[in-house]
């Protein structure tokens, strides 16, 4: 084997350790190149339920559940999306193929450099949109932070004598067109000191992404881990409180959370702001479960996710929106002033104010 000379700048890297670092890193390759099959198999082959866009299973519920906590703006955009079915669609086959494409890739060691940069940018999408997820640990930020850095390592190794590029590389290709080698493998057409300067840079990218987003997640560079976004405790924000005829309505988006579970409601009563007099209706949780007395309508993302009355009340999953309506009881006198409060299976209290029209 060759090996690299000892000095000079100007010097390149030995194709024999090319070979050795594409080999050293095959687990690397294996392994994340798996994990990516693994996305694309689950929809594909073995749960079509996943890509059936009237399953509740469908990927979109992953999408809505995620909406909440998604930072830069990008939550408007999904939430956008996802009014959109057909893009949406479209959007998770694609979504769905590049995953295949790249988990392939990899695993094969077939076009190595190019498909280990699309893992990259899957990486940085899957920790905008995910990375503040995980009931039980930081699943998502982990699996987003881990993926990006070993990428970017077989982005500059390539994928060694264990792989399809490695034909190519024999057959002299790379060699007699350099800008092949960025794309699948081998010697890389630099000195030894700008592929040192490439490797630094690429590691102090992927240190500073997961460092990043480590902090801005979960506020845990200098303190003890704490969380932007709530995934534990779910929480209802309420609007567009109205009394019109003889029903009391209000909007509900269920905007944090675990996606596991979802926010119990157990009571609702409306009442003067003020806490003066008796309440207009004081319902438990077996009036909220009468269709009779309680209705919900326009849930937005039915049915990936939803609100629904079950046998104790209602259930708002993780990124839901909808309209609760209420019947008023004979003879209640409507007036402005009233507030309306939804209370959960834990004792915690959503409001809005309530407007007649």
């Amino acid at each position: 084997m060759k090996a690299l000379t000892s000095n000079g700048d100007g010097q390149a890297v030995a194709p024999s350790v090319w070979q050795l670092l594409g080999a050293a890193i095959l687990a690397n390759r294996l392994v994340i190149g798996w994990v990516y099959w693994g996305g694309f198999s689950r929809r594909f082959i073995y749960d079509l339920k996943k890509i059936d866009p009237d399953s509740p299973g469908y990927l979109a519920n992953k999408l809505v559940h995620a909406a909440p906590g998604v930072p830069f703006g990008v939550g408007d955009i999904l939430h956008w999306l996802l009014d959109h079915g057909l893009l949406l669609h479209i959007s998770v086959i694609g979504f769905s193929l590049v995953e295949l494409m790249v988990g392939v890739g990899l695993m094969l060691g077939l076009a190595t450099r190019f498909v280990s940069l699309v893992g990259m940018g899957l990486s940085v999408v899957l920790m905008i949109i995910f990375g503040w997820m995980g009931t039980t640990c930081l699943d998502e930020w982990t699996m987003a932070a881990c993926s990006f850095a070993m990428t970017a390592v077989v982005l500059v190794t390539g994928s060694g004598p264990y792989s399809l590029d490695n034909l190519i590389v024999k057959s002299g290709r790379t060699a007699r067109t350099p800008w092949l080698a960025w794309l699948t493998s081998g010697p890389l057409p630099l000195s030894r000191s700008r592929v040192i300067s490439i490797t630094s840079i690429l590691g102090l990218v992927a240190f500073a992404f997961t460092v990043f987003f480590y902090g801005f997640y979960f506020d845990a560079i200098y303190s003890p881990l704490g969380k932007r976004y709530n995934n534990l405790v779910p929480h209802v924000s309420m609007s567009q409180g109205l009394i019109s005829g003889d029903t009391v309505s209000a909007r509900l988006y269920t905007d944090a959370g675990p996606d596991t579970q979802g926010a119990y409601i157990v009571r609702a009563t409306l009442s003067a702001k003020d806490g003066s007099g008796a309440p207009v209706f004081d319902l438990d949780a077996a009036d909220l479960d009468n269709k009779n007395i309680v209705s919900i309508s326009d849930n937005r993302f039915a049915p990936w996710s939803s609100c629904a009355q079950i046998a104790y009340g209602i259930r708002c999953q993780l990124g839901s929106q909808a309209t609760l309506s209420f019947a008023l009881p004979d003879g209640a006198t409507a007036s402005d002033g009233l507030i309306l409060t939804l209370i959960d299976v834990e004792g915690k209290k959503f409001t809005t104010n309530v407007t007649v029209q």
